[in-house]
C-alpha cells in the first residue's frame, strides 16, 4: 500500500479576509454609523453605560509585542461599556457573519457583521474584557506569528507575565477602571486611528482618520443622542470624553441619558427581550413615558436640555399574518425574526411649533429601522 501522504495534500475553499472586510465597509457608511454599532453591541450585551473617548495621546513604544506595532500607539478612539464578554461573545466577534446573535431574535446586531465597521477607522482593533486582551490583524502585517487562519491574538494578561514584558503595549488600555493587572469588569475597545501613510498601504481602507474627524462624529452623535437611546433595551447613558496630551485622565464633553430610572422604566424597556421568548396567541401592547437629559460640557459650564417621549410598542400575535411569516422563517430557513414595532412621540413642553416629533422603529423582516416623521 502506498503511503497516504502521496495522495493527500491540504486543499480547500478559503475566504480572503481583507476582501470580506472591504465588502462589509461598502454596506456600512462612514461617520456615526461606527459609533452607533458600538452602542448597539453594548446594548445587546446588557450594558447600561457606554463611554466613548477620543484619546489624543501618543504612547511609548519601547516594550511592544513587535516593533511594527509602534506606529499604532498614537491617537485612538476608546469605547467602554460595563458588560463583560462571555466565551460565546469571544467566539462571535472572531467571526464575520457567524455571530451567536443569529439565533437570538431580540438582538439588533446583524449577526456579527456590524462590529467590522470599525475597520473604517483602523487596521488594528483591539479590546480588553475580563482577563483577556484581544488584538485583530486581518492583514497579518503587524502582530507576531499571525496567519490567514488565525489573524489575531488573545492574551490572558492576568495569568502571564505579559504586562511586565510589554508594558508599553498594554498601558493604553489603562482607562475607565481597567488597570491591566486584575480582571476587568467591563469591556474597553481601542481603535488606533489610521493615518495618511498607513491608509496608502492598507488593504482594508484607503481612508485616513484624524482626531478632528472623531471630534466631529462626537458632535453629530450628541445631536442624535436621544434618538440613539430611545429604543434600546439596556443602555441608559452614552458619554463622550476627550483625553488631551499631558492630561492624567479624560474630560467629559457630552452626555445623553435616560433620567429618573426606575424598576418600572427598566421593565418597559426590556419588553422586547421578554416577549421574544415566545409568540402569544394574542397581540401584546405596551406604553410608557421616557425622560432624557442631554449635557454639553465646556470647561466649568454645562448646558443641559431635557426631553420627554411617549413610547408605544407592540408584538403581533402568532396567528397574525406577520406572526406566521416569522414562525415559517425560523422553522424552514433558520432566520429568526420578530413581528415587533415601536413608535415614539416627543411630548416635551419646550417644542416650538412642532406638536409631535414622531419616530418609528420596527423589526420586520430582519432589519431594524429608525425613521423620523414630523407632524406639525
Amino acid at each position: 500500500m502506498a503511503p497516504e501522504s502521496i495522495f493527500l495534500e491540504d486543499f480547500g475553499q478559503t475566504v480572503d479576509l481583507t476582501r470580506r472586510i472591504r465588502e462589509v465597509l461598502l454596506n456600512y457608511p462612514e461617520g456615526t454609523t461606527v459609533l452607533k454599532e458600538l452602542v448597539q453591541n453594548a446594548d445587546d450585551a446588557g450594558a447600561t453605560t457606554v463611554s466613548l473617548c477620543l484619546d489624543r495621546r501618543t504612547h511609548r513604544g519601547d516594550s511592544l509585542l513587535t516593533n511594527s506595532l509602534a506606529q499604532w500607539q498614537g491617537p485612538a478612539l476608546l469605547a467602554y461599556n460595563n458588560a463583560v464578554f462571555t466565551e460565546d461573545d469571544f467566539v462571535s466577534i472572531s467571526k464575520i457573519g457567524g455571530s451567536a446573535k443569529h439565533g437570538q431574535a431580540s438582538k439588533t446586531g446583524r449577526f456579527g457583521v456590524g462590529f467590522n465597521s470599525v475597520y473604517h477607522l483602523t487596521d488594528l482593533p483591539s479590546f480588553v474584557s475580563g482577563k483577556y486582551v484581544v488584538l485583530f490583524d486581518p492583514q497579518g502585517a503587524y502582530l507576531p506569528r499571525v496567519s490567514a487562519a488565525n489573524p489575531g491574538k488573545r492574551i490572558d494578561f492576568t495569568g502571564s507575565s505579559a504586562l511586565s514584558f510589554y508594558r508599553d503595549q498594554f498601558s493604553p488600555y489603562c482607562a475607565f477602571g481597567c488597570d491591566m493587572q486584575s480582571p476587568f469588569s467591563g469591556t474597553l475597545f481601542r481603535f488606533p486611528l489610521r493615518n495618511a501613510d498607513q491608509a496608502v498601504r492598507s488593504k482594508l481602507s484607503r481612508q485616513a482618520y484624524s482626531p478632528e474627524d472623531i471630534s466631529s462624529m462626537f458632535v453629530q452623535l450628541f445631536e442624535e443622542g436621544v434618538l440613539a437611546l430611545l429604543f434600546l433595551k439596556s443602555v441608559l447613558c452614552i458619554e463622550m470624553y476627550l483625553w488631551d496630551v499631558g492630561e492624567s485622565e479624560p474630560k467629559k464633553i457630552h452626555s445623553c441619558s435616560v433620567s429618573s430610572v426606575s424598576d418600572d422604566t427598566v421593565w418597559h424597556r426590556q419588553a422586547l427581550v421578554r416577549l421574544s421568548k415566545h409568540l402569544n396567541t394574542t397581540a401584546e401592547m405596551d406604553a410608557f413615558q421616557l425622560d432624557f437629559v442631554s449635557e454639553r460640557i465646556s470647561g466649568d459650564e454645562a448646558k443641559r436640555q431635557t426631553e420627554r417621549f411617549y413610547v408605544v410598542q407592540t408584538m403581533a400575535a402568532a396567528s397574525s399574518r406577520i406572526g406566521s411569516f416569522a414562525t415559517t422563517a425560523s422553522k424552514d430557513y433558520d432566520i429568526h425574526l420578530l413581528p415587533w414595532a415601536s413608535i415614539a412621540a416627543c411630548i416635551s413642553e419646550n417644542l416650538s411649533n412642532v406638536i409631535f416629533n414622531i419616530l418609528s422603529f420596527c423589526c420586520c423582516p430582519n432589519l431594524f429601522s429608525l425613521s423620523p416623521v414630523h407632524t406639525h
